[in-house]
């Protein structure tokens, strides 16, 4: 993925609550460890988490009661983002 010509390196998507508002961030970023990524959470209420897997992440989704068609939706979200990284190091 690029943007302007430049490529893209960090991958957001909005969580939405039940009226709409952005509840939370999730974002996909690389990591200061070459060839790693962070995946982190940033809470509009509860401040930000950094979480060390994907599974991680959808449990802390569990917790917050997001529903299982968003946390599907991040699953996804966050598959796509992390191939594009990969390729865009290559």
């Amino acid at each position: 993925m690029s943007y302007n010509n430049e490529k893209k390196y960090s991958f957001t998507m909005d969580l939405r609550g039940i009226n709409g508002e952005v509840g939370a961030v999730v974002c996909v970023v690389p990591s200061k460890d070459t060839g790693k990524r962070d995946i982190l959470l940033m809470d509009v209420f509860e401040g930000n988490f950094s979480l060390r897997s994907i599974t991680e992440l959808l449990n802390l989704l569990m917790k917050k009661k997001v529903s299982l068609d968003e946390r599907r939706r991040v699953l996804d979200f966050i598959a796509e983002s992390l191939l594009i990284l990969e390729k865009n190091m290559l």
